[in-house]
């Protein structure tokens, strides 16, 4: 498997890729200094796995994976940090990140890492494979994208998979079933994930009410909303503006 480490420093860099080598001696290990680096490096070709740090000059990881992710589906994303900001593991989770892992990572975490790359790989190219006279591996990233491009941009309106799929000209079923072969998870839970990354946003904001957040968010229930936020964070909304306006 082809992995690359995209690091501004040397003594990451090295230390992962012996603790990587040490656990599977077949792995082809490039490096990258920086996020523009990185996204060269994928001009040249295409990795099973990317390790990439948060911080880096230039483009930071996060902004050079989104720079990628819509034009690779294949790659698994694993963010290194030396941060533990939550704001950072959510913001990942958008793109489609595999792990979010503190530095120093230790030997089993990347045994861990690993055997879910490979599995996640293996059923990629498994979908990839399927039989469908209209160029697959295009049609359905275009797709993929596309919907969920509409989910970011307009996550604040009361918009779920039936108008997405109204609007990408292909029917709800179709769409569900779709992200779920790629992505292995469902749409529906995608529009959460933005929905929840973007709370956390809101309710930090000097003024915002749970209600306000609600409404900007798409729900039309307060309640509903407090649920999914207290199962995501285990937290509810009105602690968190507590916690974070002391």
């Amino acid at each position: 498997m082809k992995i690359i480490i995209a690091d501004d420093e040397e003594y990451v860099r090295f230390e992962l890729k012996e603790l990587l080598l040490e656990i599977r001696i077949d792995l082809e290990i490039t490096e990258a200094v920086n996020g523009s680096e990185l996204i060269d490096k994928f001009k040249q070709g295409n990795f099973g796995a990317a390790f990439v740090d948060i911080k880096m000059p230039g483009f930071s990881g996060l902004e050079a994976i989104e720079k990628i992710v819509s034009r690779n589906l294949l790659t698994e994303w694993i963010i290194l940090t030396g941060y533990s900001d939550f704001g950072y593991a959510k913001k990942a989770i958008t793109l489609g990140v595999t792990e979010y892992l503190l530095k120093p990572v230790s030997r089993n975490e990347l045994e861990d890492v690993l055997q879910k790359i490979d599995k996640n790989l293996a059923r990629k190219s498994g979908k990839l494979n399927i039989d469908d006279s209209s160029d697959p591996n295009e049609k359905t990233i275009h797709l993929v994208r596309s919907a969920e491009r509409i989910v970011c941009e307009r996550f604040s309106e009361q918009i779920g998979v039936a108008q997405i799929a109204d609007e990408l000209g292909i029917t709800p079923n179709y769409l569900s079933s779709l992200y779920r072969k790629f992505t292995n998870t469902t749409f529906t839970k995608h529009i959460t994930d933005i929905r929840m990354v973007k709370a956390l946003e809101l309710l930090k904001r000097t003024g915002m009410s749970v209600k306000d957040a609600t409404e900007l968010l798409g729900y039309t229930s307060s309640r509903h909303f407090a649920r999914l936020f207290r199962e995501y964070y285990d937290i509810s909304p009105s602690e968190y503006i507590g916690k974070c306006r002391k």
